[in-house]
């Protein structure tokens, strides 16, 4: 059974999109998590990860719209854009906490159409404010949509419940079947990540949120083919804490993410 691991674009800083590619590639990545947005060259895009010999993992970030029927219709030509680019994956960013559930159901069955219209894997985040915001309404969502695909970043839960999911437990059995990618960032009580998980004050936290990666792993393997894929996501500026006046960051998000996936490379059998 393989891992796949990338790394997230959008935590790299101000690097061109080339340098970046290449700084990743170099340190071991197979490949590269990246927000696909309305004014990108998608075919630039396309021939500088396939200079780097990386594999694209892509994200839908967001749709927007005045009404749900505007939002609906600019979630699913969004989403056919990025089809295009033939990615490995796509990570979606999907519906709104105020949405209802059935506006967001709707959403979710048209991403499966779209889905089978390339055999192009669609996983749906979970994700403070969208319709994965909280664990006993994601499980209304898959006991409805039982072949719904997520990607487990279980540290928004941590934020939303103040808790370390003590009380999900069973929830998060039951939906280990649906992970079809994690975001390995850990999260506390109070925040959706950590400044330092290798920091001895964080282990209790590193420590919870293996467990819940390894029962993942577990389920995949008995249940999937293929890799499993992580995206080392830990984040600059707001998700990483700077100090007041300098705004000099407290860690170097480069090297958390780096040392991760050397974490997760050891530890998850």
């Amino acid at each position: 059974m393989d891992i796949k691991f990338y790394y997230p674009v959008w935590s790299i800083g101000e690097l061109p999109l080339e340098e970046a590619l290449y700084k990743i590639k170099k340190n071991g990545y197979d490949g590269a998590e990246i927000a696909i947005r309305e004014d990108q060259d998608l075919q630039y895009i396309q021939s500088v990860f396939k200079d780097q010999d990386l594999e694209l993992l892509a994200q839908h970030p967001f749709a927007e719209g005045t009404t749900f029927d505007e939002y609906q219709k600019d979630f699913s030509n969004k989403l056919r854009k990025i089809q295009k680019l033939q990615p490995v994956h796509i990570n979606c960013h999907t519906g709104n906490d105020y949405f209802s559930f059935e506006q967001n159901k709707k959403l979710l069955l048209e991403a499966i159409r779209i889905e089978k219209e390339n055999s192009i894997k669609i996983s749906h985040e979970i994700h403070r404010g969208r319709f994965s915001f909280a664990p006993l309404i994601t499980k209304q969502y898959i006991d409805q949509i039982q072949e719904l695909k997520l990607t487990a970043d279980y540290s928004h839960w941590c934020v939303v419940t103040e808790s370390l999911l003590e009380n999900f437990e069973n929830v998060l059995k039951s939906l280990a079947s649906n992970i079809h990618h994690i975001h390995a960032r850990v999260g506390f009580e109070e925040a959706p990540q950590v400044n330092d998980p290798f920091a001895p004050e964080h282990r209790y936290a590193l420590e919870r949120h293996l467990q819940w990666w390894q029962q993942i792993l577990n389920t995949y393997k008995k249940n999937q083919k293929g890799a499993l894929l992580i995206t080392c996501e830990f984040g600059p500026k707001p998700y990483l804490q700077n100090l007041p006046y300098t705004q000099q960051p407290v860690a170097d998000i480069w090297n958390i993410n780096l040392k991760m996936k050397s974490y997760l490379k050891r530890k998850l059998q």
